[in-house]
């Protein structure tokens, strides 16, 4: 890293510290997680544009510039350090303190050291050690809103299964309409309350429809899962991610089943995911246990038999018990092997043997029978403390009646050995109910909650307690808190079920609008990811009619790149322009260009015409004022912007006053082809017909007849440019002529085009006939009748066609000394009379010919 300069990476934490790094303490992974998303865009930043204000440094010395109470604020560790560490204290008193500058719109930070302002406003600000140091002559800079890769990777596949879901639906909804019938209504309420049509209706999502939402889900769970496996995400990041995959999962279970439908048992899945979310018992305790001579000895041997029983691992608890047939009580040793030979047998739902459900259930009966028979055998009635007889064993009833109830399934008995809601939930659906399905799950969740409540500090817990007991609402806004993008995707997915409830009274926008909205705000903070600008666009579309408002700002405010023209850059600076500065140019304008296109796609596909001429328009001007006017004309001739296209033109057409031919000859073959192929042709039926239509291909559709004529007296003037380059000037007179009488010529180049003619009137050949040179002597004379009151506008022009012709010639001539003579209306005017004499003669020689004698 150069010194001087600092871009270090936000971590969450305490506010700017500009002490070292290894003075400030990190604050305790266990604090509650900041409400944003997984991009640390949730500091507050100024809403003004870029503002300066002084540091707040009132904290208190011993804390070395650290806000350890404030745990959800960000920290940048600035370098070089302004301070070594505790020596806070010391640095304030020299009477420096920090500036910074925060810029809104990225969140980016500047700060510098400054004189601390004093007490008294007639008191200048001093430093006691007035020697400036590193860090004083440091602009440190920061960025509140980097994106780590891993996250620009999961925002970039989620927008692709984004907008996969939004096809699958708006390809299900066919189907979905409510068919007519005789007992069909007519009318009916939404679920907003207004009256609506029955054809309005939709029916709930189809099996098939479900069965492919839940394949997106599961691309979302990959996604998610490989991030929170991935060695190089920050730790704090991938414990969210892993909280995100474990709720996701848990609404997969519970709202998206394989089949489509939920019909199944649902106990078997949940507690795959509770052993997933909370992996118990550890495997190293059991190998401890096992290792021992004696392991029903071991202090951990029966807790670690009853939690092995909620966690469904019945096979290593039949191994746990089999090691008691050695016990020297007979009695314990017979129980032991009852339970171990029960448990190797324990029917699962998930076993692939049951055809039915209903082998299973009578399975499962079956079995518990043939259970309480044998252990009611052994008891043999004998009364609580005496299954084992003698009273020093009655410990050991316990400990068995313990596991005995659990393969009973005894309720209270879950709810006591369960550590955990999430526990006692995974158990119940093998242990008590083993018919439990998803509907039966609000019941369930209300007999657990009542007796081990969930902590509320932990969002977590809240979320997933909320999603078992079909409080979606509730699960949301706890996803919200949590993470932004999992309430937007999540919410999203549950929305297409018709899971969210409209509240009008709580919520002026549908909750999954409003995520979604408040996902776009996080994409559209983060400039430095340019690209987001069309998944920003996906997402606002599928987000209600307020999405589609802010839509269409967005969309006019997509930056496009161009590269930037260089003011007052003449020939020889661009001989002396490094390639690679041309190289990134060249980059930028077909960067710009590509992005355009994009643009003009989206636009297209999200119906935003008049939003896409304002960009085609905005976009032209800035290519006009680069010089770039060929694509400038395209694009204004797409946003039917006649008035700008207009203005190239005469743009174009002062680079030959200004520049002369060679430039005015490279500006015209930058304009595309079609454009100047088709001009005469749109002018002509513009000037015939004005209620014609043109091709619909036409790039003169809507641009009216104004540019079409500015166009076409381009490619004229052009043609007769050439043709007296290439000395055809029998060719070259007829175009200039046709240029003068056919009225698609500026007035303000009247004067101009008969200062051209001089050459040709002069020519030793007759150029022009008798009548053609009346007409030209017409066209001199309006020019001399309105320039009398209007100089500028017809003479302006000739002007500084003169000046500039002066000025080559002065150059030419290299003249250093005396004054430059000045040219104006006067010299236009003496040029005019030139005009008259050369017409004057030319009209005598084709009389004296008198092939064409008007008289």
């Amino acid at each position: 890293m150069a010194p001087g300069f600092s871009f270090a990476p936000p971590a969450a934490g305490s506010p700017f510290s500009f002490a070292p790094q290894n003075s400030v303490s990190q604050p305790s992974s266990s604090s509650r997680p900041p409400t944003s998303s997984f991009a640390s865009s949730s500091a507050s930043v100024p809403k003004a544009a870029l503002q300066n204000t002084q540091a707040q440094d009132d904290m208190d010395e011993d804390h070395d510039g650290r806000a350890e109470d404030d745990e959800d604020a960000e920290v940048c560790h600035l370098q070089p350090a302004a301070y070594s560490q505790g020596g806070r204290g010391k640095w304030k008193a020299t009477g420096r303190t920090m500036g910074i500058a925060v810029n809104p719109v990225g969140g980016e930070v500047a700060s510098w050291v400054t004189k601390r302002p004093t007490g008294d406003p007639n008191r200048p600000s001093t430093l006691i050690q007035p020697e400036l140091s590193v860090s004083d002559r440091t602009l440190y800079f920061a960025s509140l809103h980097v994106l780590p890769d891993s996250l620009t990777n999961l925002y970039t596949e989620s927008h692709l299964l984004f907008t996969s879901l939004q096809n699958i639906i708006a390809e299900s909804l066919p189907q979905r309409r409510l068919t007519s019938g005789v007992d069909r209504v007519a009318e009916t309420w939404d679920r907003r309350g207004n009256l609506i049509d029955a054809e309005s209706l939709l029916a709930p999502p189809d099996a098939e429809t479900i069965t492919h939402m839940r394949r997106l889900m599961d691309l979302y769970l990959d996604n998610l899962n490989d991030l929170r496996g991935n060695q190089e995400v920050e730790p704090g990041l991938k414990a969210r991610f892993n909280t995100s995959f474990n709720i996701m999962n848990l609404a997969e279970i519970l709202y998206f089943p394989t089949d489509g439908k939920g019909e199944g048992f649902v106990g078997e899945e949940l507690l795959d995911w509770v052993n997933d979310v909370d992996p118990a018992p550890d495997n190293s305790q059991g190998n401890d246990i096992m290792s021992t001579k004696n392991p029903w000895e071991h202090p951990s041997f029966w807790p670690y038999i009853s939690r092995c029983i909620l966690r469904g691992f019945h096979l290593p608890v039949a191994s746990f018990l089999r090691t008691l047939s050695s016990h020297p009580h007979q009695p314990i040793s017979k129980l032991a092997t009852i339970l171990a030979q029960h448990l190797a047998v324990f029917p699962r739902s998930s076993e692939e043997r049951w055809r039915v459900d209903l082998e299973f259930l009578q399975a499962h009966k079956l079995w518990l029978a043939k259970f309480r028979a044998e252990f009611t055998n052994f008891v043999g009635g004998k009364a609580r403390g005496k299954w084992f007889g003698e009273p020093k064993w009655a410990t050991w009833e316990v400990d068995f009646r313990t596991v005995v109830e659990l393969m009973e399934g005894k309720p209270n008995r879950i709810l006591e050995e369960a550590a955990d809601w999430r526990e006692a939930l995974g158990a119940w659906g093998v242990l008590v109910d083993v018919d439990m399905r998803r509907d039966h799950l609000p019941e369930i969740m209300t007999i657990i909650l009542d007796k081990i409540p969930v902590d509320s500090t932990l969002l977590e817990d809240s979320i997933q307690s909320a999603l078992c007991s079909a409080d979606i609402v509730k699960a949301l806004m706890g996803c919200y808190d949590f993470d932004v993008w999992l309430a937007a995707h999540l919410g999203d997915l549950l929305d297409k079920l018709e899971l969210i409830p409209d509240d009008e009274e709580r919520f002026e926008t549908p909750l999954r609008d409003y995520f979604l909205l408040e996902y776009t705000d996080i994409l559209q903070d983060n400039p430095n990811h340019s690209g987001f600008w069309r998944v920003v666009c996906d997402y606002l579309n599928f987000a209600g009619p307020e999405g589609r408002n802010r839509l269409r700002s967005h969309v006019v405010h997509v930056n496009i790149p161009i590269a930037k023209d260089v003011k007052g850059k003449n020939k020889e600076s661009e001989n002396t322009l490094f390639d690679d500065g041309m190289d990134v140019e060249q980059q930028e304008s077909d960067d710009g260009i590509a992005v355009y296109y994009e643009i003009r796609a989206a636009c297209e596909e999200f119906r935003l015409e008049e939003e896409f001429k304002i960009i085609s328009q905005v976009l032209a001007t800035r290519l006009t004022k680069k010089g770039d006017y060929g694509v400038a004309a395209i694009l204004c001739a797409e946003a039917a912007d006649g008035y700008s296209l207009s203005r190239i033109a005469e743009k174009i057409l002062e680079s030959y006053i200004s520049y002369g031919r060679e430039e005015f000859l490279r500006l015209v073959e930058t304009l595309p082809p079609k454009l100047m192929s088709e001009a005469p042709t749109a002018l002509a039926a513009l000037q015939s017909d004005v209620t014609v239509s043109l091709p619909s291909d036409a790039l003169f559709q809507s641009a009216g007849s104004v540019f079409a004529s500015r166009l076409t007296f381009l490619s004229q003037f052009r043609d007769y440019l050439l043709f007296m380059q290439e000395g055809v000037r029998e060719l070259a007179a007829a175009r200039l002529l046709n240029l003068l009488t056919s009225g698609i010529a500026p007035v303000g180049f009247w004067a101009v085009l008969l200062m051209e003619s001089i050459t040709l009137l002069e020519d030793s050949d007759i150029l022009f006939t008798s009548i053609e040179t009346v007409e030209l002597l017409r066209v001199l004379q309006d020019v001399l009748a309105n320039a009398s009151f209007a100089p500028e506008e017809y003479l302006g022009q000739l002007v500084l066609y003169l000046q500039r012709l002066a000025g080559e010639i002065e150059e030419k001539e290299k003249k250093t000394n005396g004054d430059k003579k000045s040219l104006g209306t006067e010299a236009a005017l003496r040029k005019m009379d030139e005009v008259r004499l050369a017409l004057g003669r030319n009209l005598a020689r084709a009389v004296v010919v008198g092939f064409d004698n008007p008289f």
